[in-house]
């Protein structure tokens, strides 16, 4: 759905010295108005066989119970090189691989899985122009491993934290929305089988002409709640996130993403007992860190 917001904006003074050099002083005067541009779309595509470095760092505080380990800090790094493969009239294929995976605990558990294989993990995604995702390749995955593996390669793609841009044009102020379920365990990095439904709103607020390009800056508004399906114990969540996002109309690619989110979960047993709350909160940064013309 498309929703607009009107926009007052001033001409700025410099602009109006110049209109006033051009028509003369004896002209009748008239109101000026600083040109918003029309329509824009908004579309992935970049250039064939160009390699995109991106940086993610996720930092993220959660809150449990003293019965079930206290508070504990987590750190989530990753550096992935994208490259775009096939580019068509309605779709995009991207090829991707994993250069370097780090995750931290504070306090650092007794046992933590070794997820340095995960380095040099290649994988395939095939999305609309608009970003939406319906096919994930993982290199040499099959059998039993196949289906959680391109789950995982999902949550990845998704916690980079670039929303999925609008299916069509779109003016300054306007606003599109995505819902999609996601697994609640990788909003609080815990183990667990629940759903969330998460309900992005993302917004272009800003066009910008820069030595870089023409940047467009998308600012997004998460909803967490429940399915209101799943398994027992009954599960509430609740939570919300910010993003600003850059996205070079140029180029056709995304070059930034930060945020910050909170989110509050309550399991219940049903037996009449406390419910378990669990709070988190983060912060994440994703950005392009080169780009060779």
């Amino acid at each position: 759905m498309i929703r607009q917001r009107a926009r007052v904006r001033s001409c700025p003074p410099r602009v109006l010295a110049v209109a006033f050099a051009l028509i003369g002083p004896n002209a009748a005067p008239f109101p000026l108005q600083a040109q918003e541009p029309g329509p824009l779309r908004l579309e992935l595509g970049a250039e064939p066989g160009r390699t995109l470095p991106y940086r993610h760092e996720k930092r993220q505080r959660v809150r449990l119970p003293e019965g079930m380990g206290g508070e504990v800090s987590t750190r989530t790094f990753l550096r992935l090189d994208q490259r775009v493969e096939e580019l068509g009239t309605d779709s995009v294929v991207i090829s991707s691989e994993i250069r370097e995976f780090r995750f931290d605990v504070d306090p650092n558990p007794d046992q933590l899985p070794d997820l340095s294989r995960l380095e040099g993990l290649r994988f395939r995604s095939t999305s609309t122009l608009a970003g939406r995702i319906y096919r994930i390749e993982v290199e040499g995955a099959s059998g039993p491993i196949a289906k959680p593996l391109r789950d995982q390669v999902e949550v990845w793609l998704r916690e980079l934290g670039f929303p999925a841009l609008p299916p069509g044009q779109v003016r300054l102020g306007e606003s599109w929305t995505d819902t999609a379920r996601v697994p609640l365990s990788t909003l609080l990095g815990l183990e667990g089988d629940a759903d969330a439904v998460e309900i992005r709103t993302a917004t272009l607020s800003s066009v910008d002409r820069t030595a870089a390009g023409t940047i467009a800056r998308i600012d997004v508004a998460t909803r967490w709640t429940d399915s209101g399906e799943g398994p027992s114990p009954e599960v509430s969540v609740r939570g919300s996130s910010s993003q600003a996002v850059k996205f070079d109309l140029d180029r056709r690619l995304f070059r930034e993403s930060r945020g910050t989110s909170r989110i509050r979960v309550e399991i219940s047993s049903g037996s009449g007992a406390s419910p378990i709350q669990i709070e988190a909160e983060g912060s994440y940064e994703t950005r392009l860190l080169s780009l060779e013309d």
